[in-house]
């Protein structure tokens, strides 16, 4: 295998699939071919030298408009517990703009009712805390009020 059987492979990667993709390929390949010379010794020059990583676009990610967000809330009312559960969580993945798995992830022991935040526990075992507004601090306490009276409010998750 040689540098241009790898750029053309690349090529074809970009055409046919994403340049991100194109560019994990690109990564695995290069580990790959170190580890073929370094730990293996079964080549002696890898053909990943001097083959340029593809370069990616950063794509901005579409924004719900607020007649959409008013839409997918007025599909929450309802007093029961789904309908307060669905009401909280959307309000807090509109107001903090955390990731959907962790506001899924969350505790109730990671909501803060006093400052109004939650901790996330976010990619990479990061955790941070966020801050959120009056509307969404009122659809939280309201869903851990009737939570409270169901079966399985002993559970940790939120």
């Amino acid at each position: 295998m040689t540098r241009v059987h790898v750029e053309a492979f690349q090529a074809w990667m970009i055409e046919t699939r994403s340049a991100s993709t194109g560019l994990n390929k690109h990564k695995g390949l290069q580990q790959v071919f170190k580890w073929l010379l370094v730990d293996e010794q079964a080549i002696d020059r890898s053909p990943m030298d001097r083959v340029r990583q593809p370069t990616t676009s950063r794509k901005l990610i579409p924004v719900l408009r607020d007649e959409d967000t008013s839409k997918v809330l007025d599909a929450c009312k309802g007093r029961g517990l789904a309908n307060l559960r669905d009401e909280a969580l959307i309000r807090l993945l509109c107001n903090t703009g955390v990731r959907r798995s962790e506001v899924g992830n969350l505790l109730v022991a990671d909501v803060n009712l006093n400052t109004e935040s939650v901790r996330f526990h976010g990619k990479g075992a990061k955790d941070r805390r966020v801050r959120f507004g009056p509307k969404t601090a009122r659809a939280v306490s309201r869903y851990l009020r009737v939570r409270d009276k169901h079966k399985g409010a002993a559970l940790p998750n939120l």
